[in-house]
């Protein structure tokens, strides 16, 4: 102990306080109560007697620990969520993974690193789980975040990688759903540090549901009435055309210049045309199928098969999806707009995604062009003032399915990849339109005295 000073013993054989040559604040040295070795800590004091108050607490702490099994080393956050990444990477999807490593780099590690100042996860309380989704509402508002969207302008972006960032379509004020997906997120990391005894207890973490969102999870999901879905198909048409048909004035084999009194018409954009065409394409077949739209972004030309005992033609849905894989049977109309596809496509080899972008890989960004979309049709919002998006599509589908009456709840559900009560929460408004035939008979003739009265 010659670099030591100030040595006092605390408790005889287990615990002492001391002070390092160069420093004032006593440190504090544990002997493991079941291994040989010691623990050193730092007691974050000056004073001897609130050294040797808090070596005591840290001794008591360490025993607790040894008794419940509980891991000793500490963790900070960034520590945690890498162990339980390390663990649960290979068990997620790509997309799935996508979305967890840019959650985790973009909010929660920055939350508990910077505005928690790297607290310990032994020493979180739930308070600290409600102020993240106070913060997380407010980032994109606040410096940080207006700091982060500012530098994100200034990229530029290379052919062929033009994914760089997706901050431009972000939402500065997040959806409850969207926290909600956080809260999941948060509670599989921390229920994992429950169950290797990094952490005592469960935290709580639970997202600020909004005023007015009672019963919102059960409510209808915005979809397409019939006369919105015509207006999208038919507009689709024109809307890919747009450009296409223009004709270049030339003058003697070049093409003109603005002193002309024609203007000259702006040359297509083959990428452009592509993007249109492809995300035309991708809607219809939405529609039609109900697929969820990873589902459909997995989608190879192989995976559509034909069952060898009716003839009729499925699309099997990969492993790497949200609920596994599984066959689905779309309506006649999704296999004719994928062979129209297929026909024009520049990737349409077995292994080739279906939908794909200028240069053959997955496409990521028919979301924000079919919002754009949708707002220069008036159709963006629903008639309770909530956004449509892909997504809409699939409620749309099964929506129309329950209209029809030419399916049940459970074959819908076991096609669309979901729970029958799940069909049933959401879609439930349409059985009872279907049923309003019987609702409205006229009641056994022992009650027609009783509705002769109330006539």
């Amino acid at each position: 102990m010659t670099t030591y000073k100030n040595h006092h013993v605390v408790i005889p054989d287990q615990v002492i306080v001391y002070q390092r040559a160069k420093s004032s604040m006593y440190q504090a040295r544990l002997k493991h109560p079941t291994e040989n070795g010691y623990i050193v800590k730092s007691t974050k004091k000056k004073d001897l007697s609130d050294a040797i108050k808090t070596a005591i607490k840290m001794y008591g702490e360490l025993s607790y620990k040894i008794e419940r099994d509980i891991e000793i080393k500490e963790y900070s956050f960034r520590d945690l969520y890498k162990l339980w990444w390390e663990t649960e990477r290979e068990t997620k999807s790509e997309a799935r993974a996508k979305y967890i490593e840019g959650t985790a780099k973009r909010y929660l590690i920055p939350f508990f690193l910077k505005h928690l100042q790297n607290k310990k996860i032994t020493a979180l309380n739930d308070k600290d789980f409600d102020n993240y989704f106070k913060w997380r509402k407010n980032y994109w508002t606040s410096q940080d975040g207006q700091k982060q969207l500012e530098s994100q302008t200034k990229r530029t972006n290379n052919k062929g990688k033009y994914r760089h960032s997706k901050l431009g379509n972000i939402a500065k004020v997040p959806a409850f759903k969207t926290l909600q997906m956080e809260q999941s997120l948060l509670k599989q990391i921390f229920w994992f540090a429950h169950r290797r005894g990094i952490i005592d207890r469960n935290p709580y973490i639970k997202a600020p549901k909004p005023h007015g969102m009672k019963n919102m999870e059960k409510s209808r999901r915005p979809a397409f009435t019939e006369d919105e879905w015509r207006i999208i198909y038919t507009e689709l048409r024109s809307w890919v055309k747009e450009g296409i048909d223009l004709k270049q004035p030339r003058v003697k084999g070049k093409f003109a210049s603005d002193h002309l009194d024609q203007p000259p018409a702006k040359r297509v954009n083959k990428m452009h045309q592509h993007q249109r065409e492809m995300c035309r394409h991708y809607i219809l077949f939405m529609g039609q199928s109900g697929l969820r739209p990873n589902e459909a972004r997995q989608m190879r030309w192989r995976d559509i098969k034909t069952n060898p005992q009716n003839r009729l033609q499925y699309i099997y849905v990969r492993p790497t999806t949200k609920t596994g894989e599984r066959d689905t049977y779309p309506i006649q109309s999704a296999f004719n707009t994928l062979d129209r596809l297929r026909s024009i496509s520049r990737f349409a080899e077995p292994d080739d995604l279906v939908f794909v972008n200028y240069y053959g890989k997955v496409h990521t960004n028919f979301g924000k062009t079919f919002k754009s979309f949708l707002t220069d049709h008036n159709l963006l919002v629903d008639q309770l003032g909530r956004d449509r998006t892909i997504y809409s599509l699939r409620h749309m589908y099964a929506t129309f399915r329950l209209e029809r009456g030419d399916v049940s709840i459970e074959a819908l559900a076991q096609n669309m990849g979901t729970s029958p009560k799940m069909i049933y929460d959401h879609y439930r408004h349409i059985t009872t339109h279907r049923l309003s035939e019987q609702l409205v008979q006229i009641a056994p003739k022992e009650n027609k005295a009783e509705l002769d009265a109330l006539n």
